[in-house]
């Protein structure tokens, strides 16, 4: 039985923070399927297969399937007939019967001895053996049954569509988790570094002070630098720490045992910069198509109309056809055993007349629950959207800080050149260039920062567009 669809909500055809094809940093049309088998980076690549092999939500989002699946061979049995096979065997004495009158006596499951009136006088001990086959089968007519089967069909692939999801999520935290622990270990050396230059400059200052060429406040500025960058090392290590313990329960292992990363080489520098910088340029129609979270509550807006389209099938007839066959032998005592052959067929209806008001209250029921999946499906489609443009936005004003900070950096390093140079000629202390090498390492650590948090926004990205999954049939 047929029910209406709710409306799809009007989409935009393009996003307005998409960048233009004509960019440095973006290219168009990126397949997006699989994004981080394109990342240079062997050890991501590791993490996340492994992860996609061992995480524990993938592998309950996977028995979930399995359930789905059951229950759609369960619906799609009622559109065909059963059949199934009966036996029955039994002895009753005499004293049994006492007091039974003209009620039957079960002797299995659904099978029972006709009542023996109570007109015979002393009856016999009796034997019954019965056996043989039923057939029954509810002919489909106003299409309740295909409409049961046809929900089971689409709960199992709104099913399909969370493990989809489940594997999206998977993948981004465990890129997100690896680019900060990547980020860390790189600010941590950076760190390592200036607290090097930040002793030697204290050094310098207390030589100069013992000389009388100084004053205490350089030795005290000197050590307030040097208290404020070890400072940032046990946050930085907890830090790294929290990312490897998520890291490694992300791809199911202990989290007790900690994992280790290993070092970056040329080919795989292991930071930020192995994440591309260009940027997919995609539709919104092309993002409702790869969301599975969209797709997932479009077959629940389908599955719930099926489920409506069988409530309202309830208000019809029900047809039934059935077939009975069997073989039987009974013995009364020292009479001859009696033995024979029976069959029957027929068909049925069954017209509901009055049942207190519970069909139509289960259609207006059904009916609720199709229009909240409705509005919850056109939620889900605004959100998608918003994701998509939210992260655009946030990718373009880190381009732009990234691009600054990458000049500033420059900067900096050229400045400490400057400042070493004019040491080494004499023309110039040696306090000034160690400042200037101070200054310079913050920059690139913020610039590492900046990276990271570009890499993570592309990230951010790929999953609100989808991940390139695909839709899954049955």
């Amino acid at each position: 039985m047929s029910v209406n669809m709710p409306a799809t909500p009007v989409i935009p055809p393009v996003f307005t923070e998409v960048p233009s094809a004509n960019g440095d940093s973006q290219t168009p049309a990126t397949n997006l399927k699989q994004w981080w088998q394109a990342v240079p980076d062997p050890t991501l690549q590791t993490l996340i297969e492994q992860g996609l092999r061992q995480n524990a939500d993938i592998r309950v989002a996977l028995a979930r399937i399995k359930e789905a699946r059951a229950v759609i061979t369960q619906a799609e049995s009622a559109l065909y007939p059963t059949l199934k096979g009966f036996g029955a065997t039994g002895h009753i004495k005499p004293e049994d019967l006492q007091g039974l009158g003209m009620n039957a006596t079960p002797v299995a499951p659904g099978m029972v001895i006709p009542p023996i009136p109570q007109l015979i006088n002393n009856p016999p001990s009796t034997d019954m053996n019965v056996f043989g086959v039923a057939a029954a089968w509810e002919i489909d007519v106003f299409g309740a049954r295909r409409s049961d089967a046809d929900a089971a069909r689409q709960v199992a692939l709104a099913y399909e569509e969370k493990l989809h999801g489940t594997q999206l999520m998977v993948v981004g935290d465990i890129a997100n988790n690896y680019i900060e622990a990547r980020s860390i270990e790189h600010r941590l050396r950076l760190l390592q570094r200036s607290l090097e230059i930040a002793t030697q400059l204290r050094s310098y200052a207390q030589g100069r002070f013992d000389a009388g060429q100084a004053t205490r406040f350089d030795i005290d500025r000197a050590s307030s630098q040097i208290d404020a960058l070890a400072a940032m090392q046990a946050p930085l290590n907890a830090l790294l720490k929290t990312r490897l313990r998520r890291l490694a329960v992300l791809t199911s292992q202990s989290p007790d045992v900690p994992l280790t990363l290993p070092a970056p080489t040329a080919s795989a520098p292991a930071d930020a910069s192995v994440i591309p910088v260009q940027l997919p340029i995609v539709l919104p129609s092309d993002v409702l198509e790869q969301r599975p979270d969209v797709r997932g509550s479009a077959n629940q807006v389908r599955a719930l109309a099926a489920q409506l389209g069988s409530a309202k099938a309830d208000l019809l007839p029900r047809f039934y056809l059935g077939f009975l066959a069997g073989e039987g032998r009974v013995e009364l005592g020292s009479l001859a055993p009696s033995t024979g052959r029976f069959t029957a067929w027929g068909a049925g209806v069954q017209l509901p007349i009055f049942e207190g008001g519970r069909i139509r209250a289960n259609i207006r029921a059904a009916d609720a629950r199709l229009e909240a999946a409705g509005l919850q499906y056109e939620q889900i489609v605004m959100h998608a959207l918003e994701d998509v443009e939210n992260a655009y936005a946030i990718r373009h004003s880190l381009d732009a800080r990234t691009t600054l900070l990458a000049s500033a950096l420059g900067n900096a390093t050229e400045g400490a050149r400057h400042s070493q140079h004019l040491y080494e000629e004499g023309r110039s202390v040696l306090a000034p260039a160690l400042e200037a090498q101070l200054l310079a390492l913050q920059r690139e650590d913020e610039l590492v920062q900046a990276q990271t948090a570009r890499a993570l926004s592309t990230v951010m990205l790929y999953k609100a567009t989808g991940g390139g999954w695909q839709n899954a049939s049955l």
